[in-house]
């Protein structure tokens, strides 16, 4: 991903105006407020997706670890007209496994079903892939069937659930 206030090519989609249909930059901590509308704006299942819980909102003490660059990166993407709007979260932050990062995405419902995840997902990859990372992973429940369809359109296997479970664990490419 670029550094703050770069777009992406792969993740702004232009309209035939040539208008920006959505621009994803990195998370700042002045965005909680945005992050925690965009949460009550997903319905349960989504956040279910997500979380594997119901939550509403994250805590500012959540969120300052979300956003500092120790833990990874964090983006939001946004509508260009009303930049305090989120419809998605992406994370990619670091484990306690060397070399080793977790992607985690939340989208809006109504922004669902589009490619935006594909999208984001690619671009975590390749980011990951930059900053070194050997391995990524990703948990999510055996029912989030949008997950589940990401991961098999990027080939990479899905493995059987545990405790309704998927936990994904994908090899990198060593960067050149």
């Amino acid at each position: 991903m670029p550094t703050a206030g770069a777009v992406p090519r792969a993740l702004t989609e232009k309209a035939s105006t040539a208008t920006p249909l959505l621009i994803t930059r990195r998370a700042r901590l002045g965005d909680l407020d945005t992050v925690n509308a965009l949460h009550r704006r997903c319905s349960l299942d989504t956040r279910f997706a997500r979380y594997a819980t119901g939550r509403r909102e994250l805590k500012i003490s959540e969120w300052s670890h979300l956003v500092h660059p120790a833990a990874g990166s964090t983006w939001l993407t946004v509508l260009p007209h009303a930049p305090d709007t989120a419809v998605a979260l992406t994370h990619l932050l670091k484990t306690r496994t060397a070399h080793t990062y977790e992607l985690a995405i939340l989208i809006e419902d109504g922004w669902q079903n589009q490619g935006l995840g594909s999208r984001l997902t690619a671009q975590a990859l390749a980011e990951a892939t930059a900053q070194g990372c050997r391995t990524l992973t990703a948990s999510f429940g055996a029912s989030n069937r949008r997950a589940t369809a990401i991961m098999r359109r990027l080939g990479i296997p899905i493995p059987a659930p545990a405790d309704g479970v998927i936990d994904i664990s994908v090899r990198l490419p060593e960067r050149s």
